[in-house]
């Protein structure tokens, strides 16, 4: 951990202990185009802010529910543009919400399938 200009700098393996994901996703997340506000100190090396690991967080929390690549650089350059965006980033997470919430319901409804069906074999044995 660095201080510069009165600002907390992490270097990868700070950022990523704190995000609880292995330096070489943050690398990919990087080479990807994910990470393009990610500054970098006079050795070249990446620096994270506080800021930027809520980012790190946010790309992690969307992979796991399999946002694309894609879509998640898309919404990084869209962030660099800055606010006149912001109704088009809101729209891409309410999407992928909506599609959540859809596959949540798929998911209940399957587990409450599945005990229906269980609860008949363990009244037949």
């Amino acid at each position: 951990m660095v201080l510069e200009r009165g600002i907390i700098m992490l270097t990868v393996k700070e950022a990523a202990k704190r995000v609880s994901i292995p330096t070489s996703t943050i690398r990919y997340y990087d080479k990807e185009g994910l990470l393009p506000f990610i500054e970098r100190d006079e050795n070249g090396y990446r620096v994270f802010k506080e800021e930027d690991l809520f980012w790190l967080e946010l790309v992690t929390c969307m992979r796991k529910t399999k946002m694309s690549i894609g879509v998640l650089r898309h919404v990084a350059h869209l962030y660099m543009e800055g606010d006149k965006t912001l109704d088009e980033r809101i729209k891409i997470f309410q999407d992928h919400q909506k599609k959540l919430l859809k596959q949540k319901q798929d998911v209940e409804d399957a587990l409450e399938k599945l005990e229906i069906k269980m609860n008949i074999l363990r009244s037949t044995s």
